[in-house]
C-alpha cells in the first residue's frame, strides 16, 4: 500500500538566509545605521577618548562632556512632536544635516570651545531624533522572527562608531601627519570630516529608499500602498501577506491604551487602572537606566586607571572597552529572538552582578588600605570589567532596547520613547556630575551597580514578559497581562 503524501514543513532557515530574505527591512534601518555610527563617534570623543581619558578637570571640558547627552535629550523631544505624523525620511535627513552641520564646525573651527560644545549638541540631536524614529519604524516593519535583530542595530552601529573613534585616535597619535608645508592637520579636523561625510551618506540612503511603515501608510488612509509595502518587505506569499495585513490592521485599530486594558470592577481603585497603564513605562525605563550605568564616565576612568597597570597601555586601552560592548551587541543581536528576551536579561543581569561586586571589592580593598595600584596584579580585574562591558552590553541593553520598541501603543509610542531617553540623558548628566565633584568613590558606584543588578534582575524575572515570536499586538496584551 503505497504513503499517503504528508506536507513537508518548510526547513529552518540559517542567520544569513533569514536575514537575506528580510533584506528590505534591513535596509529600511540603513540610513539610520549610518548616523548611528556618527553618534557613536562623537560620544566616544566625549566619555570614552578626549577630553575624557585626559582627566582636564575644568568647566571647558566638563561642557564639553555634557553637551552630547543634552543635544540627545533635545532631539528626543523634537522628535516626540513629528515622529508617527509624517514620513521616517523627515528624522533620518534631519539627523543627517545636523551630522553635517557638525562636521563643518569641527573641520573649520577645531580648537574652539564653542564651536566644539554646538557640534556636541548638534550630533546627539541627530541621535535622539534618530532613535526615537528607528525604534518606531523599524519596529513596525520588522518581521516578528527578527525584530529583535533589526532594532539591535541601533547598538550595534553605536559601538561600532565608539571603537572607529578610539582606534584611529590611537593611530593618529602613532603616526602624526605632516603635508609638505609643515602644517599640521588638527585630529578634530579628520573627526568632522567623518562627521559630515557619514551625514551625507545618512542623506543619500534616506532619500534612497522609500518604503514606509505599514502603520504609517494605514494612519493615512493609503490602503493599495499597504499591500505594495508589505510584499516588499515580506516576500510573495499570498497567505503571509493576508496575515501581515490583518495584524497591522488589528494593531491600528487599537490606538489608544485605554483600549487594552479590562474596564475596571466597581471594586477596583482608580490608582490600580492607572498603575497598570504606566508601569510598562517604568519597568522599560529601569532597565534602560542600568544598561546606561556601563557607559558612563565613572566607569570608564575606572577601567582606564586599571587598565594603565593591568593590560599595560602605552597611552589607554579603552579601545578594548569600545571592543568589548561592540562584541556584546552582537552576540545580543543574534541571542535575542533565538533565546527571547526575559530569560536573557535576567540571565545577564544576576551574571553581571556577580562581575562587578567582585570588581568593587578589589578597589575597596585599595581604598581601605591606602595601596598603590602597582601593589596588586589588576589584569584580573580589567577583564573582568570587560566582561561586564559585554554582558551588560548584549543581556541588557538590547534586551531593554527591543522591550522599548514593543511596550507602548502606536498612539503613544513616540512620546513615550522620548520621555524614556530623556530620563536616560538626565541619568547621565548627573553621574557626570557626580563624576566631576568626586561625591562617590570608585568602589561605592561599583558596589551600588552590583545591587542594583540583583534588583533589576529579580524584577525582569518576575515581572517582564516574553515577547519572543510575539505580533506588537501580542507584545501589548503581554504587557497588560503582567501586573
Amino acid at each position: 500500500m503505497p504513503m499517503l503524501p504528508t506536507i513537508e514543513e518548510e526547513a529552518k532557515l540559517s542567520w544569513i538566509r533569514l536575514m537575506w530574505k528580510y533584506r528590505l527591512q534591513f535596509q529600511s534601518m540603513a540610513s539610520a545605521s549610518i548616523v548611528f555610527v556618527g553618534c557613536g563617534m562623537r560620544l566616544a570623543w566625549s566619555i570614552f577618548d578626549t577630553p575624557a581619558g585626559k582627566f582636564l578637570n575644568n568647566h571647558n571640558t566638563h561642557n564639553l562632556m555634557m553637551s552630547w547627552f543634552i543635544g540627545a535629550a533635545v532631539g528626543a523631544l523634537l522628535a516626540a512632536l513629528f515622529v508617527q505624523r509624517v514620513t521616517k525620511n523627515v528624522a533620518y535627513t534631519s539627523s543627517g544635516l545636523l551630522m553635517i552641520i557638525a562636521g563643518i564646525l569641527n573641520v573649520v573651527l577645531p580648537q574652539q570651545f564653542v564651536a566644539a560644545c554646538y557640534s556636541s549638541v548638534s550630533v546627539g540631536a541627530a541621535y535622539g531624533l534618530t532613535q526615537i524614529q528607528a525604534l518606531v519604524t523599524g519596529s513596525e516593519v520588522a518581521h516578528k522572527s527578527i525584530r529583535g535583530m533589526l532594532l539591535s542595530c541601533e547598538k550595534i552601529f553605536l559601538w561600532l562608531g565608539v571603537c572607529v573613534q578610539v582606534f584611529y585616535t590611537r593611530v593618529w597619535h602613532n603616526l602624526r601627519p605632516l603635508d609638505t608645508q609643515g602644517y599640521e592637520m588638527h585630529i578634530d579636523q579628520l573627526h568632522g570630516i567623518a562627521l559630515a561625510g557619514l551625514g551625507l551618506g545618512a542623506v543619500i540612503l534616506a532619500l534612497a529608499h522609500r518604503l514606509e511603515s505599514p502603520i504609517l501608510l494605514l494612519h493615512q488612509e493609503r490602503d493599495m500602498a499597504v499591500g505594495e509595502t508589505l510584499k516588499a518587505l515580506h516576500g510573495q506569499s499570498t497567505t503571509e501577506l493576508v496575515r501581515l495585513r490583518e495584524d497591522c490592521r488589528q494593531l491600528h485599530s487599537a490606538r489608544d491604551w485605554e483600549r487594552f486594558v479590562e474596564e475596571p470592577e466597581e471594586s477596583e481603585a482608580d490608582w490600580r487602572v492607572w498603575a497598570r497603564r504606566v508601569l510598562p513605562f517604568f519597568k522599560v525605563l529601569l532597565l534602560r537606566c542600568f544598561a546606561t550605568l556601563a557607559v558612563t564616565l565613572s566607569y570608564n576612568r575606572a577601567f582606564v586607571v586599571v587598565s594603565w597597570h593591568g593590560l599595560e597601555c602605552d597611552r589607554n586601552c579603552m579601545y578594548w572597552l569600545a571592543f568589548a560592548g561592540l562584541t556584546g551587541s552582537v552576540l545580543g543581536a543574534f541571542i535575542v529572538d533565538w533565546q527571547g528576551r526575559r530569560k536573557l536579561c535576567s540571565l545577564s543581569l544576576f551574571l553581571a552582578g556577580v562581575v562587578i561586586v567582585m570588581v568593587g571589592g578589589v578597589f575597596n580593598h585599595l581604598e581601605s588600605v591606602k595601596r598603590s595600584f602597582y601593589d596588586i596584579n589588576l589584569l584580573v580585574i580589567a577583564l573582568l570589567m570587560l566582561l561586564f562591558e559585554v554582558i551588560v552590553a548584549g543581556g541588557v541593553a538590547v534586551p531593554a532596547l527591543i522591550y522599548t520598541a514593543e511596550a507602548f501603543s502606536i498612539a503613544h509610542k513616540a512620546r513615550c520613547l522620548a520621555g524614556i531617553l530623556v530620563l536616560e540623558q538626565l541619568l547621565q548628566l548627573g553621574l557626570l556630575l557626580a563624576t566631576f565633584e568626586h561625591c562617590i568613590t570608585v568602589s561605592v558606584f561599583f558596589f551600588t551597580i552590583g545591587v542594583l543588578s540583583f534588583i533589576v534582575g529579580l524584577i525582569a524575572f518576575m515581572f517582564m514578559p516574553e515577547t519572543r515570536q510575539l505580533t506588537l499586538y501580542e507584545c501589548l496584551l503581554k504587557f497588560k497581562k503582567v501586573p
